[in-house]
């Protein structure tokens, strides 16, 4: 129940727990501390930062480790070659001729890892029917995407 709670929650449950039974004892029963009282006290300290290591290293075994790339996988740990989908190739007519290049949102919706694809690649595009985003095919290349089998151009 407790491996659930934040460190600063466990904190206030802690504090209040120890506050909560210093004040609980009566006048009557208030008498001069002894040895065994401070033993006491001290082995109840103990156990209480016992308990907290104990959670403490329970929390860590349970955080993710970062991932690595793999020695010699390539592609930036990635396995498998990045490909762009011939699907999403484009032509657009310009006031500056044809202009070539995949579908910005068709990569997004279609690779495997869209976030591996280099915003350095994005181009915009004032075509006849508006602004258009590409990624450029050479950039791509250059990046270590591969043309899907079947592309034509």
């Amino acid at each position: 129940m407790l491996k659930h709670l934040p460190k600063s929650a466990m904190v206030a449950v802690l504090t209040f727990a120890l506050a909560f039974t210093s004040v609980a004892a009566t006048p009557n029963q208030a008498r001069a501390a002894d040895a065994e009282d401070v033993i006491g006290v001290l082995a109840g300290l103990a156990a209480l930062y016992a308990i907290g290591r104990a959670i403490q290293d329970n929390n860590d075994d349970h955080r993710a480790d970062p991932i690595r790339p793999r020695p010699g996988a390539g592609n930036g740990g990635h396995r498998g070659p990045r490909v762009a989908p011939a699907r999403c190739f484009r032509e657009f007519d310009t006031r500056n001729g044809v202009r070539r290049g995949y579908g910005a949102r068709c990569m997004q919706n279609n690779v495997r890892r869209p976030g591996l694809l280099p915003p350095e690649c994005i181009r915009q595009v004032q075509t006849y029917r508006g602004t258009r985003n590409l990624y450029g095919g050479r950039c791509l290349v250059q990046n270590g995407w591969h043309r899907e089998a079947g592309w034509r151009h």
